[in-house]
Parts: structure tokens; sequence; C-alpha cells
């Protein structure tokens, strides 16, 4: 009991429903109740079978062992369940609580199915009924159609629960939070202050008389205040959670901050403490944020009431006399300094708001990393840097705006009262000769004027008249700023549209070779997939089908030696490998005087990485094709090669035959290439890939051997300038070191101080934003240091 009256309005332990759970419309769905008298367990069988559902999925009515007839594949069409006489009372109760409709629906049970088991009889003859079977008949229709009309009633998922149970876990449907329904609480008691005070408001018109509408006017006081009350609560617990957001996030970020403070922490704890710190900072500064735009609607609602009021106040002055409504001037004097104060606060609150986003934005303008696209949203985020300063210079004009009228309502206090003091009625004693009279005029205006109340209400005008001369002053420094500001968004903007005009023309070109660039990298990647594609062809063929052997071409032959005449050019059978037809067309190819002469000059000299031996596959050959190769002339086979300077690389991994040709058509020649690895793929006449010309990759068959016999494809020396380049460094690095070595002093060398150009970033990114920040500091800045040191800014506050 202590517990309950310290926390009278505690909600531990209790539940909240919700306030329409049952008055949102259900689908129609027809249900069909089945009621049946079980004398085994002496209980009432209840049976329901949804038709709508069952004529949707076509289950058929289907039951399993729970009673549940839908199975897994879709909700329950059918439902049962077994019920005593006082279940079935028990159940009548609360749909009667639910619908009262219902209470003398129920049909009267007999007292014989309500007892333990039956009775006595029911234990010596046990097979006996209780009732005759047409009594259990009609009370079983009876209460058939008692259902039915609680289901009219209460609705199909109600009455289903009740009977049928529910899952626990769909017991949340028919709750509601706890936070959510004491906000809604509040939020209604918010909305019915301000109904009440709009009806007292909209009392005024029937108020013929000064008394009643005072009256009136001090009923809407006290619906003014409950409102703000009521407010205040509202807006107060809507603010607990980011207050206590905000005190957890600052605790935690100077614990961490401590905590870097110890010694011998490893890098990885010191990074992972200073993300954490960062995060919490993050928390607290959102935490802030949302408790200033709560700030702002709160005191939007109050400005409102004000506003109101004093609209009010304003048209009652018109129906009444100015000396009957000097009774009330006083309080629309009141009003008026209100209301200013209150649009004060809320216009201030706003500033805090405006100013936090200008920093969110300079803070997203210096944490942009030096990429392209950022450079224009370096440029947006200046021009919304902008927009928001002069949005924030409304605000600033407005708080100035209020200010001066919270000091003229109070010059008009002072002035009304200076003037009652001027206005009240002196009565002198008196005299029968005017000269006395006149000596006795000083003494009484000491006596009865009050200098010192006169002197320090003249004292208080002169003090708000310097106020408000600071006031316009500000004013209108706060203009040229604006009138800056205005002029730098125009030129910003007008400086994007023409850079984008100027991309637009000029820019045009490179972006046509970039589509090109892009088109042909494209087909660069085309081209290799196929490539890919054929090497792994050859691969899987090569091992479908491997060679024994290989023959290398011939050796390099005289100029002047010609091929023999005697060889063969017949098809060979089809048993023989599909390789075998090609042996004597590649053995003319072998003795071409250009190919032979090349090789022979590049036997003098090391090979480079683009020279590699050119080998040719072949399959065994018959005994036909040994007596066809000897018909050759054996002095036409030219003279070995002289040894190599250098040893030669291992060759390379040969690649495999291609599939047989007929012996019409020539068969296709791959050259390879040492860069890679791999076989180039023969290129069209038409593609031209960089950095090769149209000897460096072979094409088709007719192709390599045309070229062949023309002697075109020679093999040409590489020089090696990087190597060269290399080494000459290197020779100068040595004599550098050497001359160290040999006791050469070094000097310093002066550099020449750098510019500003020089010291500024060549990045950009980095020169925009500079700039940018330049710009919005020149456009904001003073305003800030202006305002931080007036003395006045505080003054309202309370």
């Amino acid at each position: 009991m202590e517990a309950e009256d310290a926390q009278p309005d505690s909600l531990d332990g209790w539940v909240a429903v919700r306030e329409d759970l049952f008055g949102q419309p259900e689908p129609p769905h027809k249900l069909r109740f089945l009621v049946a008298w079980n004398p085994v367990e002496s209980k009432f069988a209840v049976t329901c079978h949804d038709r709508t559902l069952q004529e949707q999925t076509g289950a058929g009515g289907q039951e399993g062992p729970d009673g549940g007839g839908g199975g897994e594949e879709g909700p329950p069409v059918s439902w049962a369940g077994s019920y005593s006489p006082p279940a079935l009372h028990g159940l009548h109760r609360q749909l009667a609580a639910l619908e009262p409709r219902l209470e003398g629906a129920f049909p009267a049970l007999p007292p014989a199915l309500s007892g333990p088991g039956g009775g006595l009889w029911a234990l010596l003859f046990p097979r006996c009924p209780v009732l005759p079977e047409a009594d259990l008949e009609a009370l079983c229709r009876r209460l058939e159609q008692y259902l039915g009309w609680a289901l009219e009633c209460c609705g199909r998922k109600v009455l289903l629960d009740a009977l049928f149970g529910h899952d626990p876990e769909e017991e949340e449907e028919y709750l509601e939070n706890m936070h959510e329904f004491r906000r809604k609480a509040l939020k209604g008691r918010l909305s019915g202050a301000k109904e009440a005070l709009r009806k007292v408001l909209h009392q005024h018109k029937g108020a013929e008389k000064l008394v009643d509408l005072m009256e009136l006017c001090k009923a809407e006081d006290d619906a003014y205040w409950e409102l703000v009350t009521v407010a205040t609560e509202f807006y107060q617990y809507l603010l607990q959670p980011f207050r206590d957001m905000r005190e957890l996030a600052t605790l935690y970020r100077l614990e961490m901050l401590k905590a870097l403070q110890a010694d011998r922490l490893g890098p990885k704890r010191v990074e992972s403490l200073k993300k954490e710190a960062k995060e919490w900072t993050e928390q607290a500064e959102e935490a802030v944020s949302s408790i200033q735009d709560i700030t702002v609607s709160y005191f939007k609602e109050t400005v409102l009431a004000l506003a109101a009021m004093q609209k009010q106040m304003e048209q009652d002055q018109k129906r009444f006399g100015q000396a009957a409504w000097a009774l009330a001037s006083p309080r629309l004097e009141n009003l008026k300094y209100l209301l200013a104060k209150e649009t004060l606060q809320h216009r201030r609150a706003r500033e805090l708001c405006l100013k936090h986003k200008r920093a969110e934005i300079q803070k997203q303008m210096e944490a942009l990393d030096e990429e392209e696209d950022h450079v224009a949203r370096a440029e947006e985020l200046e021009i919304e840097y902008y927009e928001t300063q002069l949005e924030l210079y409304e605000v600033q004009f407005e708080i100035l705006k209020n200010e001066e009228v919270l000091l003229v309502t109070q010059l008009e206090t002072l002035r009304r009262r200076m003037k009652e003091i001027q206005d009240e009625v002196i009565y002198y004693d008196t005299y029968e000769n005017p000269d006395e009279l006149e000596s006795a005029q000083p003494v009484l205006e000491e006596t009865h004027m009050p200098p010192s109340e006169m002197a320090q209400l003249r004292q208080k005008m002169k003090q708000l008249e310097a106020k408000r001369g600071i006031i316009c002053s500000r004013r209108a420094y706060l203009r040229n700023k604006k009138e800056q500001c205005e002029e730098s968004r125009r030129l910003r903007l007008q400086q994007a549209q023409e850079n984008s005009r100027h991309f637009q023309q000029h820019h045009s070109i490179q972006i046509k070779r970039d589509k090109r660039k892009e088109e042909e990298k494209k087909k660069k990647a085309w081209i290799n997939q196929e490539r890919q594609k054929t090497l792994d062809r050859l691969k899987t063929f090569k091992e479908k089908c491997p060679s024994q052997f290989v023959l290398k071409t011939s050796r390099a032959q005289p100029s002047n030696a010609k091929p023999g005449h005697g060889v063969s050019r017949r098809i060979p059978p089809a048993s023989a490998p599909p390789l075998s037809a090609s042996k004597k067309p590649l053995e003319k190819v072998a003795k071409n005087s250009h190919l032979a002469q090349a090789r022979g000059s590049r036997a003098l000299r090391p090979r480079s990485l683009k020279e590699v031996p050119v080998q040719i596959f072949e399959s065994p050959r018959g005994p036909g094709q040994h007596k066809q190769g000897e018909g050759v002339p054996s002095q036409q086979l030219p003279p070995p090669p002289p040894p190599p300077l250098l040893p030669l690389p291992p060759p390379p991994p040969p690649p495999p035959p291609p599939p047989p040709l007929p012996a019409s058509q020539p068969i296709s020649l791959w050259t390879t290439d040492v860069s890679d690895g791999f076989p180039s793929r023969p290129a069209g006449k038409g593609d031209k890939l960089p950095g090769c010309t149209a000897n460096s990759y072979a094409g088709s068959m007719d192709e390599v051997l045309a070229s062949l016999k023309r002697g075109e494809i020679l093999l040409h020396k590489v020089e090696e300038k990087p190597r060269q380049a290399a080494s000459l460094s290197s020779c100068l690095n040595d004599s550098i070191l050497a001359a160290i070595r040999q006791g050469v002093k070094l000097r310093k060398v002066t550099q020449e101080p750098k510019t500003e150009d020089e010291k500024s970033s060549s990045n950009e990114l980095e020169r925009s934003i500079k700039a940018a920040i330049r710009r919005i500091k020149k456009v904001s800045a003073d305003s800030e240091e202006d305002e931080n040191n007036d003395p006045n800014s505080g003054e309202w506050n309370s």
C-alpha cells in the first residue's frame, strides 16, 4: 500500500486495450455451428465450419486431431471442442459483458446436465440418458441459434477466440503499447484544453457589457494556463527519452575520453575507443537536435493560443469606447507582452535548429573525399548553406522585431503610468492672499509630487530607447549581411549554370571519346573472352587426342633453295590422323628463303622477349607417307645452324592441333606471344589492337601462307629502352656516391618562398572546399561574432 501511495500514477501490472479493437469491420464469413450432446463425457460437442473458406480453398471441412481442419497450407476452416454446461455459462457471461443484448438469449440448461456425473442414477445406470433425446436435440438447436446470434453481435474473431481459444502471442493484437497509450492520453488532454479555450473565445461575441467581458477574460486566462500546463506535461514526456539519451551519450563519451588518457593502450584499442567516442558524440548531437525540434513545437502551440486571444481582444476593443476600454487596456498590454515573449522564444528555438543544420552542412562539406563527383556535391552544399543562412537571417529579423515589440510595450506602459501621475488631481488649501499662495506653491509641489518615481520612469524610458536604437542598428547590419548572402547565392547559382553550360558545350567531344574508348574496351574484352573460349576448346581437344611426338619447323636454307617437286599432295586414307595431310604444305612453308634468312640472322644474336620459335604438331605418319618423304632430294636440306650464343628458354606448351579440314583448304597456324603465355587470337582485317602492328599478329592460314611466300613477316630486334634508362640512373647514383666517398661536401639548397597559390593544394576538390568555406564565413561569421558579443541576447530568455 505504501508503494501504491508513493506512485499513484504507476502503470506497472496494467495493460492497455486498444480503443477501436472491436470497431474495425471484419470480412464477411459464413459460419455454421453444430451442437450435439456427448453422453460419454457429459459435455456438449460444438463444431464450427467456415463455409466461405471451404468454398475458397476446397478443403471440404476436413478436421485434424486437434480440431483444426485447415492444415498448414492456409487458415483453418473448421473448429471443434467439448464444453460442459458450466463452461457454456461462463462463455455466455463473457459474451454478455461485451454485448448486453445477449443477456437473455442464452437457453436455460436443465440442472440434471450440470450435476457431477449425472447423479446417483447415472452411477447405477450409466447407459441411461439424463434427458430424453428429443429434449436434448431441441436444446442443441437452441444453442446453435444462440451461437449464431452471438456471431452477429460480437463478431467472428471474438466468438471464435472465446470458444476455441487462441495463440497467446496473438494477444498483442488486442493490447497497446503503454508509452504510446500515455502519449495518446496526454495528446487527448491537450486537444481538450485547446477546445475549451476555443469555446471561451467564441463566447466573447455574446458579451455586451464590459463587466461580462472581464469575467470571460478571467475564464479565458484560466483556460490558457490550463493549456500551458497540459502542453508542458505532454512535451516534457516527449522530451524525456531524448534527454536520457543525451545524458547517457555524454557520460559514455566522457568515459571514452578518460580511457584514452590512460597509458599502455594498443593502437587497436585506441582506435576502437576513438570510434566509440565519435558514435556517442553523434548520438548526443541527434538527441539535442530532437530536443530542439520538440521545443519549437511547444512554443508554436503557446504562440497560436496567445495570438488568438490577442486578436479577439482587439476585436472587442472596437465595440467599446475609449473611456470604458481603459479598464481592459492593461490586459491587452499584458497579452501583447506575453505574445512577444513566447514568439521570441519560438524564434530563438528555431534559430538553434537552423544553426545546427548549418553546422551539419559545413561538416559534410569538410568530410568530402577526393572524387570527381564530390566537386559538384560541394557546390550543392554551398548553395544549400546560403539558403539556410538566408532563412536564419529571416528568423533573426523576427527575433529583433519581437524584441522591439517588447520594448515598445514597456514604453507604452511607462508612458501610461507617467500620464496617470501627471493627470492626478491635487487639492490645495484655500488662501485669501495670492501672495501667500505663490509662496506656498513650491512647498506644495515638493510635498505632493513624487519626484523619485518620475525620475525612475524617465531613466527607464531612456534605457529602453537606447536598447531600441541598438536593435535598429543591428537590424540594418543584418540587412546588409543578408544582401551580401543573397548576392553570393545569386553569383554561385549563375556560376553553376555557366559551368553546366560550358560542360555541355565544350566537353561533348570528350564525352564521345570516352564513349569510343568504352566501346573499344568492351570489344577488347569480347575478343579476350572469345580467345579464352578457343583456348579452352583446344585444350579439351588435346586432352582427347594427344600427339605422340613433336616436329619443329625446318632449319634455315639458302636463298636459292627450291622446294622439291616430288612431294605428293594426295589425300591420306581415312584411317590416318587428320593432320597428316598438312605435312607437305608445312614443309614448303619451312623452305621459304626469306624465313630461312631471318632465322639464320637471328641465330647469331640473343633472342628477345617476343622472339619465340614456332612449333607445329603432327600425328605419326603411315608407311606410305614415309616413302613420300624419302622422295625429297637430300641435298636440298639446309645445313644445321650454328649454336646460339645464349641458352634458349624452354618452349611454351604446344597447343593442340585444330580440327580436320578438307585438303583444298590450308591449315591455320598460331603464333605464340611470350608476354602473356597464351596463343594470340587472329585479328580481323578491320581490328587494330593497341600496340600491335600488322605483322605482330598472324591471321588465318591463308594470310599466313601468303605472307610467308611474299616474305613480309620478318623478325625484328627489340630495343630495351627501359633497361638502358635504369642503367643510366644507376650509373649516375654510383658516380654521386663515389664523389661523396672522395670527400666532396654537399651544400644545402635554399628554396624560394612559395606564394599563396603554390601553398594551396593542387587538388581541385580541396581548393573548391576552402574557397566555399571562405565565402560562407564571409556572409555568416561576422554576424555570429556580433551575436556572441551582444550583452542583451539573453535578456528575454527568462
